[in-house]
């Protein structure tokens, strides 16, 4: 049994994360190889390491900037077959090692990609895709920093990518001309983003020979030669020589306040009021997750399963309580009409096997309430997905889940689905009895389904060990892996 200190503990623990996700506003913070830099605190915030600012900041959401001292970049030539995710990251992966070295093929990497604009005439668009690699720092070790403070980081992106959205939307003059360019300064590292219909379609990042205005306006006027369209600069870290001032730009550069600056300004990173679907948004946690309607199904009846049970165990507790009260009452009338004190009959066996049932059901409601449903959930969504791609890619809902049916005190879990054809049921209950935390996964009913619905009808029964259950499925094997006769 765990000791108090041990519950309390969790309790302090789970309370701090809860407080984080509650936290409506996510803190920025710009992350260099130093350390944390709050920036709503002012150009006067002092930087902090990430290990200092975690403990003094425990229970809190923040969203990361990360500063291009600790980024490569690289945009990939328009055509290309990398329309999957994991081809993209591979691709990536190939490209910064071949110009890096080996130790880039560890480098956290963050993906972003542009729809193919309308064609129109013979002019032909294609998708846009980019990838921006974090280096310098133990990304993993940073991550379990903030976990172990219960810091929930909600975004970690490149620092030109929240500027970038924040000059579209401030700037809508700029953002429309055929083409524009944008330069993000930090000291000598310069981000370069050339534009097109407010739409990105060169990303460089440069090094200025100094950290200077003038080294500044030369580099501008190298990368202008030849580009026609109005150019904003803005930024942070640069130094002037007497008398000059920030002003002082070169023809169709537009400075964005001061570049001389020591730290950067919080209201350049702030969230556009509406999501511009031209801005890429690469992030370093990944793609936002969005889940199908059949989890949120799932999940709103678990938890109308949940409230109808509460509900029915604090009707039972008035019942029995009203019941005692009543017993107590005819016991002392009887005794007042006797004349003499009689003791309260004894319960009949059936009698206090009536009242062990609202004590089993609160029992099985609070194990219920204590059940992570997350993994669960998602190991069930990710299972029929991988099923029915397996079987026919082109055909949507070859899958289709019907119920869930759960006994927590025995750890008993009951799947009813519909399937397209008969080995899908068969793929699901593998993935699953493959996955940790799942045990004696097995088809306990197969039938053909009744009128109005077409496949086949199926139930899976399946023993839990829910503090096992992990969030994501292992992953399938590749066809080169099934071809050779390996697993993942």
């Amino acid at each position: 049994m765990s000791s108090p200190q041990n519950l309390g503990a969790g309790w302090s623990q789970w309370r701090l994360r809860l407080a984080a996700r509650l936290q409506r506003q996510a803190q920025p913070i710009f992350l260099t190889a130093e350390g944390l830099r709050p920036l709503l605190d002012g150009a006067n915030s002092p930087q902090r390491t990430v290990q200092e600012w975690a403990e003094a900041h425990r229970g809190t959401a923040a969203r990361l900037i990360v500063s291009a001292r600790l980024l490569h970049e690289l945009v990939c030539e328009p055509g290309l077959p990398l329309a999957q995710e994991a081809d993209l990251q591979a691709y990536g992966r190939q490209q910064f090692s071949h110009y890096f070295g080996a130790a880039a093929k560890q480098w956290p990497l963050a993906s972003w990609r542009l729809d193919a604009l309308p064609t129109h005439g013979a002019e032909q668009s294609a998708e846009q895709c980019g990838l921006s690699a974090l280096h310098g720092l133990d990304w993993p070790a940073l991550r379990l920093v903030f976990e172990a403070n219960a810091v929930q980081l909600r975004q970690v992106q490149p620092a030109w990518a929240p500027v970038l959205a924040h000059v579209l939307a401030s700037e809508p003059v700029w953002a429309a001309v055929p083409q524009a360019g944008l330069a993000w300064v930090e000291g000598q590292v310069l981000t370069w983003l050339q534009l097109r219909a407010g739409r990105v379609q060169a990303l460089r990042q440069l090094r200025l020979s100094e950290a200077s205005l003038a080294a500044l306006h030369e580099t501008l006027a190298e990368l202008r030669n030849g580009f026609a369209g109005p150019v904003l600069a803005l930024g942070f870290g640069l130094s002037a020589e007497p008398g000059q001032t920030d002003a002082g730009a070169s023809e169709g550069v537009r400075l964005l306040g001061r570049l001389t600056g020591t730290a950067p300004q919080a209201e350049w990173f702030a969230p556009p009021r509406q999501a511009n679907t031209s801005a890429p948004a690469p992030d370093f946690l990944g793609p936002r997750q969005v889940y199908s309607r059949l989890a949120w199904g799932l999940a709103a009846t678990a938890a109308v399963v949940l409230v109808t049970a509460a509900v029915g165990l604090q009707q039972s507790q008035q019942a029995r309580a009203d019941a005692q009260a009543q017993q107590r009452r005819l016991a002392t009338e009887y005794s007042r009409l006797r004349g003499s004190n009689v003791a309260p009959v004894a319960k009949p066996g059936a009698r206090g096997a009536e009242q062990a049932q609202p004590l089993r059901a609160a029992a099985e409601v609070q194990k219920l309430l204590q059940l992570d449903w997350e993994p669960l959930l998602a190991n069930v969504e990710q299972a029929g997905l991988s099923g029915g791609a397996t079987a026919n890619a082109s055909a949507p809902a070859a899958l289709s889940w019907l119920a869930l049916d759960i006994n927590a005190t025995r750890a008993d879990l009951r799947l009813e689905g519909l399937a397209a054809d008969k080995l899908l049921p068969l793929q699901v209950a593998d993935r699953l009895n493959a996955a940790p935390g799942w045990r004696e996964v097995m088809l306990s009913r197969f039938q053909t389904a009744e009128q109005g619905m077409s496949g086949q009808r199926f139930e899976l029964s399946a023993k839990l060990q829910p503090a096992s259950l992990q969030r994501e499925l292992p992953a399938l094997p590749t066809p080169a892996a099934v071809a050779e006769g390996k697993t993942p």
